[in-house]
């Protein structure tokens, strides 16, 4: 290809590829050493060879600052300027295979961005999973000494006074100070007091307040399968009526002790609103719920066997 001024070279730039430029300083509409700065920037492969009649050192620094390849002085000698062209189109295959190289690593930098991305987020699913079951773990290995805690303390007691006693200071030990009481069934669906512990209630109020618990919330807390804790008074009002009112502004912790299907016993844990129950303690409430209703069924096992024998006894003094 073959142009006689600056704005010619261009548009033939602009229609084909150009592997090598032999450029002349001095054209008609301008210098060739911007030819060689714009090619430099547009077209980094392309090698271009400055050939100037007027050779002199500041001409060919300009050349080689404008990213000329090589600076030819004239008159040419075809030889020297054969190895020249030989010279500048090597590096121009070179240039290319490390633009094919430079491109192809690219691609493999994006595929390779992709996979870590990809991998980002299994691993962030999977550490999301693994703290999920360490969170569950944790709960259910917190259930098992909760259990054996208690277990442990109830264990063979055949005294009703001693388990209700036992029971309210465990509670009280995981809770910290805390009104606390144990309701036991009477007659029909009614509960009568069995033990409670006084943390901040007034002798007068006490006893209004563990009426209104035994006849109120103790049938309520009967029919619920889980521990209810409630921590403001909408909720409070919700599920007792008008009757909330003996226990505003409380957190209340209640639960049911049930075995084979009948209720033994009910617990009642309230105190001021400001000091609520933390996880732990509705967790141990959830934990002792069965052990203590299972304690319960033990000591009435026991105690109708007594009723038992001592009626076999009496039968057999009987004369007929």
């Amino acid at each position: 290809l073959e142009a006689a001024s600056l704005a010619e070279a261009r548009t033939r730039l602009r229609e084909s590829e150009v592997d090598l430029a032999l450029i002349e300083p001095n054209l008609p509409d301008g210098s060739g050493i911007d030819l060689a700065h714009e090619l430099d920037q547009t077209q980094s492969t392309t090698q271009t060879i400055v050939i100037s009649d007027q050779p002199n050192l500041q001409r060919a620094i300009e050349a080689i600052r404008a990213g000329a390849a090589d600076f030819i002085a004239k008159p040419l000698d075809l030889d020297e300027l054969n190895e020249r062209v030989r010279v500048a189109i090597d590096r121009h295959k070179v240039g290319q295979k490390q633009q094919m190289r430079i491109r192809r690593l690219r691609r493999i930098c994006k595929k390779l961005n992709i996979a870590r991305q990809e991998v980002t987020q299994q691993v962030d699913i999977l550490c999301n999973d693994l703290v999920t079951a360490y969170q569950e773990l944790a709960a259910q290995m917190q259930h098992v000494v909760y259990t054996s805690e208690f277990a442990a303390l109830v264990r063979n007691e055949l005294d009703l006074e001693n388990l209700l006693r036992k029971t309210l200071e465990y509670l009280v030990h995981k809770a910290g100070s805390t009104n606390a009481a144990i309701f036991l069934p009477a007659t029909g669906s009614e509960y009568s007091l069995g033990g409670y512990v006084n943390y901040d209630c007034t002798p007068d109020s006490a006893d209004l307040l563990l009426q209104h618990l035994a006849d109120v919330v103790a049938p309520l807390l009967a029919e619920r399968d889980a521990p209810v804790h409630i921590t403001d008074n909408q909720t409070l009002g919700e599920w007792l009526g008008d009757d909330f009112a003996y226990l505003a502004d409380s957190h209340v912790l209640g639960f049911a002790c049930p075995h084979d299907d009948e209720t033994l016993a009910v617990v009642v844990l309230f105190r001021d609103g400001s000091q609520p129950f933390d996880a732990d303690v509705l967790e141990t409430t959830a934990a002792i719920a069965p052990l203590l209703g299972q304690a319960m069924a033990r000591i009435i096992r026991v105690h109708h066997r007594q009723i038992n024998d001592s009626f076999d006894n009496d039968e057999e003094e009987i004369p007929f």
